[in-house]
């Protein structure tokens, strides 16, 4: 990956875990805390200066309580832009939020089985 490609990716990254930690009301050092880390790990990887292990990815989801998809956002490639959009939208949502679309879905795909 050319460098100038890679700081994309890790700007990227970085915003979208800025922007799932905020969305939990947590700061940086909150979830340093809770990643066994200072708040000096947490910065620059927030500014897109450095990437970040995938065990590091895997804490912040759990700790966030997000998936893997809030991270990633906008640097996969999807062939169907609605695909897109849910997988997207549905990323960041709370937990009860996502309980409700759950059951919905199972009743879509419930009613069209019958």
């Amino acid at each position: 990956m050319s460098n100038n490609l890679e700081n994309k990716v890790y700007e990227k990254i970085g915003t979208n875990i800025k922007t799932a930690r905020t969305l939990k009301n947590m700061t940086q050092e909150q979830l340093a805390e809770q990643l066994k880390k200072s708040t000096n790990f947490v910065s620059p990887i927030e500014r897109g200066q450095t990437g970040i292990s995938v065990n590091t990815i895997i804490d912040i989801c759990n700790i966030l309580d997000i998936e893997p998809n809030a991270i990633f956002n906008g640097l996969i490639t999807y062939n169907n832009e609605q695909d897109k959009l849910i997988i997207n939208s549905i990323s960041n949502l709370s937990n009860d939020d996502k309980n409700i679309i759950s059951t919905l879905i199972d009743y879509i795909n419930t009613k069209n089985t019958k």
